[in-house]
This record gives structure tokens, C-alpha cells and sequence, in this order.
């Protein structure tokens, strides 16, 4: 896509996605689009009832309140305290979903004539959770009779131990994972206690403190007055990222309506500020828009900010909040622009960073509050786990964001030797290490994440549909917003146009860091397609498929269709096949994804024998020459070193099918091949007696035997080992106790004019046709396709 680290996705080619026929039925008694009807279908909505619930909120059923375990104990808590104006110490949190489950409560409490305050931790000081040293003085300065947690609380053993002994009632709201015994507090409210399939399992923080709220108003004798609070809920499912189904995606979908509402006088001086018009406010625009400058607040200052702004009622000081928050969220931006700025010249002056399965960076002048944010970037330019840290004297922080397919949180957790602290989720996490331990936690990591399953199917793209670019239309996207709110759980729909071409791209935003194109199909049809973050990508060139999103913006109150750039390959040719006398060819070097042209195969003929080197071993897609049996069917997944590797694996399977793929191999520079082997050395000397063969390392990095023997002599000249090698090619390899010298330079001028050859000898393999490849079987006479014949 954009460069060769962007997102490493594909799709299946049109003529693959099945094609379902539409559910006539279902559109016809919902009075909607066969594409729309299909689009339920595929989440598995099948039934016109289930579908009005889950486009229309008044047609759904919300759960009872009284669902949530120890909801009653904890009604009856509060209930009591407001009645006797008991002080109440609500613990919230600093990120959106605290923040709005502090406003909420608080909002709530006051209203019903509570004694009320609220604390949020220090995310840089104190980070989540409820830490004994800031409870204890809270407790002393506030002599609270009652502590409500929200969005915390439910690992905080030892603070409500110490708030229990204190004499002060306990009840705890929160929703992160259960630990293996609860707090002893007087009431745990957490949809973790549930079953996984409940309605309440994917509330958030603040979604659990509206339960509670909702049944003190049944309570105090004031039902349907929570809804007024639902705006708040919105914010907080949204900007936590909350699986949209069932009781959430209810509460989202009546949430939405109330911000629309613009009743809450922060929300609206917010939203003057960031130029939006409350009443055609999306999830998009939360997510966007409004939960950054909340979130701006924690990260760089306090986010009893957010929470002041949520509940503030004097328009006058709204609107003072607001420019804040606006202040403190242009301020994250720059200092977001600085961090990857600074985080990717790291890695040009380093390229080798990049052939660690994780991406792992550290600066002692990054601000700890916006790693997870450019961590998150840096995971999907360059496809891999990113760990980045701010490193202050012997200590280095920071944050942990996984990329499809990988639980960052267990393989950061199976390093816990390297590690002060640690914690978070398979997407996320955040960690605390000595700084000399960096090193040792990068390679460790790369090989955790490496021993994980990563199953091709997870890394493709899911298309919904394939549309000709001509019925893209503002009628068609409002046919799909009936399926909003999108989110977890609810993705927008992604749809695909095919063999289209690129008119223009021009540059959008005041740091011009985002595209528009125009695009045009084979018919002449033409739209224009946002591309975010584009600004360094790489254009399509020739024709393209793009995968992209729609939906309907307002620009002055007027719809407007927008079309959003998911993805884009290369309009795939159809394989081309070729009948040699004794084998049949099936060549798929030009498919744009290696990968998924792999996956295509290996369902077609999964008993085939794949040839891959140069992969670390569970990384690797296939077998190296060595390990070849014979086959019916091989596929030659990486491009040979040379034309006798090539004979050799022919003879090794004696196939009557062959497919070419020729991917390169993941070490194709000099001194990717050399950092390898010389890791690979180390290995064999520490833990294999120094004992291998040249075969065994010449298929790990992908290179003739002989060029590795060329970068043992080179490695012997610099005093960094011994080796011998008998006639079999067996190896005895010892560490030199020399110190290290400069090396021979005319040795590794050969090894890099090896490594050369080599390459031009892919390049020739990539480009020329089957015929010339596989010569033998025509009795012909090839050339050697070295650097003057390659060209």
C-alpha cells in the first residue's frame, strides 16, 4: 500500500467473496435494501424482530437494572447516604470513560441532595486505580462516610481493606477483568461478573455507573430521569471502545439523541469549538473530535478538567473550560507530531529496528501521558506490536499497542524478569523496566510475539461488498447509516470498487498530513476518496482496487457523501498457467500478496510442499531445501538464492505441479544477512556446542552456501570467532577470545558482491517467464543471469 511496512491486509479477489444471496424477506418486511438486509444478516441478524431492536431503540427490550450482581445491596447504600446527607467520595479515573462516569455520578448524586466530591488520580504520577497513599489522604481531608469507585476499583484490595477498617462504606463500579478474589467491599458492580453472552457484559465504566444511577432514581421515587445522563454514557461507550451490542449499543443509540439534545453546557461550548453541530453529532465525531480534547486533559494536565467541564451548568465557565481543553489538545497534538517525527528518524537512521517482530523505541525526552497514541500510529504504518518508552534516569515507562493477530499483554507479561511493572489487554498495555534491560526486552518480546499463532485469515480484510464505483451514491450511504452507530462489535462496512484509476491527490489539513483523490473507473465514473494520514504514503499507480468506507457528512446542514480510503492493491491479473512436458506451471509472482496468493493455494492443494527460507523458524510459512520430501505440488513461496538451489529443490519433490510465487526473502541486504548469521552464530555457540552445518545457516538467511562461507572468513578476519568445516559441511564454530578488529575489507567486499549476485538472480526470477526459469524441462541452455544479465 503505501510503503512496504503500511497495513500488510488484503482481500480475497471479487470473483472469491461469496456471494450470498440477499435475505428478500428480511428487506422486504423492514422496507430496506437488499444490501442493507444483507449487512444484517452478516451479524447475524436474520429475523425482522431482532432487526428492529437493533436499528431502532424504542423497538428493543433494555435489560432491568437489577441484572447486575449486588445492584440492590449497592442501591440501598447510596440511597441511605443521600437520605442523610452522608459525605460521598466518588474515585473516578482520567481517561473519557471515568471522566463521564465521575460527571454522571456526581451530576446524579447532586441532584438528589447528596454531599458529594470526586477524585481522579495523576495518569503520569499515580496512573489507574485506587493507590492507598492519595485514598488515605482523601480520607482524611474529606472524612467521606462512603467511597464509590467507577471505571476502578476492582483489583484495589488494599484500599478498600484500609477504607473498610476506616468505618466507611464501600461500593465499587467498574468493569475491567475480575481478579481471582474480590475486594471486600459492601458492593462489587461489574458486568465481569456475568456471564460473557449477558446483554450488560460490554458495558463500560460509565455504562455500570448509569445502572446504578437508574435504580437510585426507582429508588428515590424520580424514574426516567437517568436519561437525561445518557449523553454522558455515549461518550464514555465510544471513546472505550465498547463492543456495540445489546444494553450498549441501546444506551449508545438513546445517548447519541440526548447530545443531539446540545443540553449540557459543556458539551455545548465543546462543540462550538470544535466546529460541530450538536444536532447531526455522530460516534465519529466523539471518537474524534470530542474524546481527544476530554482525553487531552489527563494526559497533560488534570483530568478533573474533563470532569469539570461535564458537569459545569454557568455557560460563561463552559466555555473557559472548553478553551482549556482546546489549548491542552493542540499542545497533544504537537507533541504527538514531535514523538513520531522523532520515533521514525530512529528507525531510518536503524532500519534494522524493523526486523524485530516487535518495533521497540525509547527517548529521554518523550512525554509518557502520548506514547499509547503514537504507538497505536507507528502499529499500523508498520504492521507489528510497537513498545515505546520514555526513558528517565535508570528507569524506562511506557506504553505497549499490538497489531492484528498478536496478545501484546502476554508476551510483555512472559517477560516479567526484565520488568518492574506491568499490565493491560491483548491490544494494549503499559509497562516499567530498568533502561539497560531494553535491548534484552526487544529481542525477548520479538520471539514471544513470534511463538504466537498468527493465522493468515486474521491479517485479511473484511469486505462486505463489491460496488461498482458508479452505484456509490449519497443514497446508498444513507442506507447504510441505518446501521449506525459503528463501532466495536459493528464495524462500518467496507466496500470494494474495482480496477479503478487515479486522477489527481491533493493535500488536505493545515500540516498537510491527510489526501483527497479522485479517482475514476474503466467507465469514466469519478469520486473523490479522503485518504487520513497520507501524507508520506505512496500513491496507487495503474489500476487499483480500493477498498474504502461511505457515509454522510453535513456541511451547513447539507448531506454531503464521503468516501474514506481503507486500502488498495493492484488489480490482480489471473494466474498464469503453463504446461511444460512434464509439469504444470501455475505462476503467481505478480499477485500483490504473497501471502494471501499462498492461502489461495494451500486450499486448493493443502497436502503441497512450500518452500520458504530465510524466516526465523516459527515464522516461517514453509520448509527450507533441506527438509523438501516429495510432492505432488510445490510452491515456491520465497525467490531461490540461485538457479542450483532451484534444480536442487526440483529434484528434492519432483512435482507435477509447481507454483511460483517468489516472495523475497525477509533478509535481502548485506547487513541483514550478516546481523542474522551473526545472531544465529551466537546461538549455536551458547546453546549447541558450537556445532551446525553451512546448509543449516545458508537456509536461515536465505543465501548460497558459499556466501556464507564468505561471511565466516569476513567474521574471522574481525576476531569474533573460529570456525572448520569438514567435507560434509559440517561446522565446529568457537567464540574468539580476541578482541574484535576492523575485519578484512576485501572479504566483505566479496560477501557483499555474493549478496549481489544473489539478488540479481531473484530479480531475474521474479521477472522472467516460467519457460526460462525451469529450462531443464525444455533442454535449453540459460545464461547466468549475474548483475550484467539481470539488468
Amino acid at each position: 500500500m503505501s510503503n512496504d511496512y503500511t497495513k500488510l491486509i488484503s482481500w480475497e479477489p471479487s470473483a472469491s467473496i461469496p456471494r450470498q444471496p440477499a435475505p428478500t424477506d428480511l428487506a422486504r418486511a423492514l422496507g430496506v435494501s437488499p444490501l442493507v438486509a444483507s449487512l444484517l444478516a452478516a451479524r447475524g441478524i436474520t429475523t425482522p424482530d431482532a432487526a428492529r431492536a437493533f436499528l431502532d431503540p424504542q423497538h428493543y427490550r433494555p435489560t432491568p437494572s437489577e441484572a447486575l450482581p449486588d445492584l440492590g445491596a449497592a442501591t440501598a447504600l447510596l440511597h441511605e447516604a443521600v437520605r442523610r446527607r452522608q459525605p460521598i467520595l466518588v474515585w473516578g479515573d482520567f481517561d473519557v470513560d471515568g471522566q463521564t462516569a465521575t460527571a454522571l455520578l456526581v451530576t446524579a448524586l447532586r441532584g438528589l441532595g447528596a454531599t458529594v466530591d470526586y477524585y481522579i488520580p495523576s495518569r503520569l504520577e499515580e496512573s489507574h486505580g485506587v493507590h492507598l497513599p492519595a485514598l488515605a489522604q482523601q480520607i482524611s481531608q474529606q472524612s467521606p462516610a462512603l467511597l464509590l469507585t467507577c471505571d476502578t476499583g476492582i483489583s484495589a484490595h488494599g484500599a478498600i481493606d484500609y477504607a473498610k477498617k476506616g468505618g466507611l462504606s464501600v461500593i465499587i463500579t467498574d468493569h475491567h477483568d475480575l481478579p481471582d478474589s474480590l475486594p471486600v467491599a459492601d458492593a462489587v458492580l461489574n458486568p465481569k461478573r456475568l456471564p460473557p453472552a449477558h446483554p450488560f457484559a460490554a458495558l463500560p465504566g460509565v455504562g455500570v455507573a448509569y445502572k446504578l444511577v437508574e435504580a437510585l432514581f426507582d429508588a428515590t421515587q424520580r424514574p426516567g430521569e437517568g436519561t437525561a445522563l445518557t449523553d454522558l454514557v455515549a461518550l464514555g461507550i465510544v471513546a472505550d471502545v465498547a463492543a456495540l451490542r445489546d444494553d450498549t449499543r441501546y444506551l449508545l443509540q438513546v445517548g447519541l439523541a440526548q447530545l443531539r439534545q446540545a443540553k449540557r453546557a459543556g458539551l455545548a461550548a465543546l462543540c462550538e469549538i470544535a466546529q460541530l453541530d450538536p444536532g447531526y453529532l455522530t460516534e465519529t465525531d466523539i471518537a474524534f473530535q470530542i474524546a481527544p480534547r476530554l482525553n487531552a486533559a489527563g494526559r497533560l494536565d488534570d483530568a478533573r478538567l474533563g470532569v469539570d467541564l461535564l458537569t459545569a451548568t454557568d455557560p460563561e465557565q463552559a466555555q473557559m473550560l472548553a478553551l482549556t481543553l482546546e489549548g491542552l489538545n493542540n499542545q497533544r497534538r504537537l507533541f504527538e507530531r514531535q514523538i513520531l517525527a522523532a520515533a521514525q528518524a530512529q528507525i531510518e537512521q536503524d532500519p534494522a529496528l524493523l526486523e524485530w517482530r516487535a518495533l521497540v523505541l525509547a527517548s529521554t525526552t518523550w512525554h509518557a501521558g502520548l506514547l499509547g497514541i503514537v504507538a497505536n500510529r507507528l502499529a499500523e504504518q508498520y504492521a507489528r506490536p510497537v513498545v515505546l518508552l520514555t526513558i528517565t534516569g535508570d528507569t524506562a515507562r511506557g506504553s505497549a499497542r499490538s497489531f492484528t493477530g498478536y496478545d501484546i499483554s502476554a508476551a510483555i507479561a512472559a517477560q516479567a524478569d526484565l520488568l518492574h511493572t506491568f499490565g493491560g489487554h491483548p491490544g494494549a498495555a503499559g509497562l516499567s523496566l530498568p533502561a539497560d534491560h531494553i535491548p534484552a526486552f526487544r529481542r525477548r518480546l520479538s520471539d514471544a510475539l513470534a511463538a504466537q499463532p498468527t493465522p493468515l485469515a486474521d491479517k485479511r480484510l473484511p469486505i462486505d461488498a463489491v460496488i461498482p464505483l458508479r452505484d456509490v451514491t449519497l443514497d446508498l450511504a444513507h442506507d447504510i447509516e441505518r446501521l449506525a452507530p459503528f463501532g466495536e462489535g459493528n464495524p462500518r462496512p467496507i466496500l470494494v470498487s474495482e480496477r479503478l484509476m487515479l486522477d489527481s491527490a491533493t493535500y488536505l489539513g493545515r500540516e498537510e498530513a491527510h489526501r483527497q483523490l479522485t479517482v475514476r473507473d474503466e467507465e469514466g465514473t469519478r469520486q473523490k476518496v479522503l485518504w487520513w494520514n497520507s501524507a508520506s504514503a505512496t500513491l496507487p499507480s495503474g489500476l487499483f482496487d480500493l477498498a474504502f468506507q461511505v457515509q454522510v457528512s453535513t456541511y451547513r446542514g447539507e448531506p454531503e457523501l464521503r468516501l474514506t480510503l481503507v486500502d488498495y492493491q493492484p488489480s490482480p491479473s489471473a494466474p498464469v498457467i503453463v504446461q511444460t512436458p512434464t509439469r504444470l506451471v501455475v505462476d503467481r509472482r505478480q499477485f500483490p500478496h504473497p501471502a494471501q496468493a499462498l492461502a489461495d493455494i494451500q486450499r486448493e492443494h493443502p497436502q503441497a510442499i512450500i518452500w520458504a527460507e530465510g524466516y526465523r523458524r516459527a515464522e516461517s510459512p514453509g520448509l527450507p531445501l533441506s527438509l523438501l520430501q516429495p510432492g505432488e505440488t510445490l510452491i515456491i513461496f520465497t525467490t531461490p538464492n540461485s538457479p542450483q538451489a532451484l534444480s536442487d529443490a526440483l529434484r528434492a519433490v519432483a512435482p507435477g505441479r509447481i507454483v511460483l510465487i517468489g516472495a523475497d526473502p525477509p533478509l535481502v541486504t548485506r547487513d541483514a544477512v550478516l546481523r542474522r548469521l551473526i545472531e544465529l552464530l551466537k546461538f549455536v555457540i551458547t546453546h549447541e556446542g558450537g556445532t551446525t552445518t553451512v546448509h543449516v545457516l545458508a537456509e536461515a538467511v536465505a543465501q548460497p552456501p558459499e556466501t556464507v562461507r564468505l561471511a565466516l572468513r569476513y567474521l574471522h578476519s574481525c576476531g569474533l570467532l573460529t570456525w572448520r568445516e569438514d567435507s560434509a559441511g559440517n561446522l565446529a564454530l568457537t567464540a574468539a577470545a580476541d578482541s574484535p578488529t576492523a575485519g578484512d575489507r576485501a572479504l566483505l567486499s566479496a560477501f557483499q558482491a555474493h549478496v549481489d549476485e544473489t539478488a540479481a538472480y531473484r530479480a531475474y526470477f521474479r521477472r522472467a517467464a516460467p519457460e526460462q526459469l525451469l529450462a531443464e524441462e525444455f533442454h535449453e541452455e540459460v545464461p547466468n543471469p549475474g548483475p550484467d544479465n539481470a539488468r
